[in-house]
């Protein structure tokens, strides 16, 4: 029974608490119990609140009595370390900053407001800087699918609380990567929205390229969670007006969509293979597939959004840190100030090349009239759990080698595009047991178009994972 209800996706949860056949306090307690015996062997949580945690879900347990639940009563919610929720600590999985926040962060309070129930705090890499989550502070977290690799990065806990039965809806957020790497790598579904459409972090307003989103195991949880969290905040003046994503959107028939593969050919065959069978799965739903081959250097892209980034927000406050701060950073934090502080006026530079790439790459994406961009969400699936890029410069793929930091990740464009949304969906599993992921990237702030495709997509090609096929967790069973 506990793997039974460790595995209901939100939606599930909502019928039975409606139903009376399961109650928010009963399952709360389940997933706390279950977080706390995983946690030596995937270290995906910082905290668990079960004080607080239990108090929220005994009033939501009152509400279904009283008749007066909301959109997400008593849906036990795992949060990103770095999403600030008041009371708990937030550390960004840095020796050097260390805060208690007294206030939520906009979604945060959009959660709770709808009855939400947050249980656990996950793990991120230090500062969020790269697409693994390991750090001096926090250690190695690992993928529930196979514990020798990486949950991605860095909203790589909240990836594998999903997988590992700990939580039906987490938090991430997204700013080379974050949430669509750990939604690929294991095996759930992750948005980044289009800038604006969830409140920014306040006072991070003008740092278009990262934005908070939703993960969850299945898409139809993905698009309740979006529902609630979106739109405008009192404490942010960069929300925008909420757009309702609907339960049964048109089908795809005539619907035109662009396939991309790297024009280097480094992907994994694995990860080829299942993305081709998801583009199958979309034309037999009637769509258009146009294979596409987008003349761009995906490394360069990334490159130039990381010295943007760098420039825009991270050089001036990693440079502050004394000597004796930095030598208590994680190895591979220390190696991204040398490569990317004290380079100012070329970092600048880069934020100018970032804009003139930006408006590149739209044009040649939307010049064929796609609705929507079908990409890999990453080369491959076997990137270490402890692997410290740092070290270790590049990374094999398919006979080929790339940049061991972000070389690996096809996410990187969609954040220099900040406006373009884009759900990472699972479409099978590799040969070492670990997921593999579909990249549904739309038009500006067309987000009903990546989550109508996702939906067709989830109807036609319905994955056994979280269904038939799970981690295999022993310890917990």
């Amino acid at each position: 029974m506990t793997h039974e209800i460790a595995y209901l996706s939100a939606t599930d949860l909502l019928q039975r608490y409606r139903a009376g056949l399961l109650t928010p306090l009963g399952v709360t307690a389940t997933l706390l119990q279950r977080a706390e015996r995983l946690q030596d062997g995937l270290n995906a949580t910082t905290l668990i609140d079960s004080e607080g945690a239990l108090a929220r879900a005994e009033v939501s347990t009152a509400r279904y009595r009283a008749g007066t639940a909301r959109a997400l009563e008593g849906i036990p919610v795992a949060i990103k370390e770095e999403t600030a929720v008041a009371g708990w600590p937030r550390t960004i999985g840095s020796h050097l900053h260390d805060e208690v926040p007294t206030q939520h962060h906009p979604i945060v309070d959009r959660l709770i407001e709808a009855g939400a129930v947050p249980h656990i705090q996950t793990t991120v890499p230090e500062f969020c800087v790269i697409g693994q989550t390991l750090s001096a502070r926090y250690g190695v977290s690992r993928n529930p699918w196979n514990r020798s690799v990486t949950p991605g990065g860095s909203s790589g806990g909240s990836g594998a609380a999903l997988a590992a039965g700990l939580a039906p809806l987490a938090t991430g957020s997204d700013m080379g990567g974050s949430t669509r790497i750990p939604a690929a790598l294991n095996g759930v579904y992750g948005y980044k929205p289009p800038f604006g459409r969830l409140a920014a972090t306040p006072h991070e307003e003008l740092f278009a390229f990262a934005v908070e989103g939703p993960l969850a195991r299945s898409l139809g949880d993905l698009r309740l969670m979006q529902n609630v969290i979106q739109g405008p905040h009192p404490a942010s003046y960069s929300g925008m007006p909420a757009i309702p994503l609907i339960e049964n959107p048109p089908d795809l028939a005539g619907v035109r969509l662009a396939l991309t593969l790297p024009k280097d050919g480094l992907i994994c065959p694995d990860t080829e293979r299942n993305l081709r069978a998801a583009a199958a799965a979309l034309a037999e739903a009637g769509a258009v597939i146009d294979e596409v081959t987008l003349d761009w250097d995906v490394g360069r892209v990334g490159e130039v959004l990381i010295e943007a980034i760098f420039g825009l927000y991270f050089a001036e406050y990693l440079e502050g840190f004394s000597e004796d701060d930095k030598a208590r950073a994680t190895p591979y934090l220390r190696y991204l100030m040398k490569r990317y502080c004290g380079r100012r006026n070329s970092i600048m530079a880069s934020a100018v090349l970032a804009s003139e790439m930006h408006q590149e790459m739209v044009d040649k994406i939307w010049s064929g009239g796609a609705t929507a961009l079908l990409c890999p969400t990453l080369r491959c699936a076997d990137i270490p759990a402890d692997l410290d890029m740092s070290e270790i410069r590049q990374w094999p793929i398919a006979g080929g080698f790339v940049d061991s930091y972000l070389g690996w990740v096809w996410t990187t464009p969609f954040n220099l595009l900040s406006r373009t949304p884009s759900i990472a969906a699972p479409t099978g599993l590799a040969a070492n047991g670990v997921p593999t992921s579909l990249q549904i990237v739309g038009a500006p702030y067309a987000d009903a178009d990546v989550f109508r495709v996702a939906h067709h997509y989830a109807l036609q090609h319905p994955m056994k994972l979280y269904r038939t096929v799970f981690p295999s967790l022993p310890e917990v069973e």
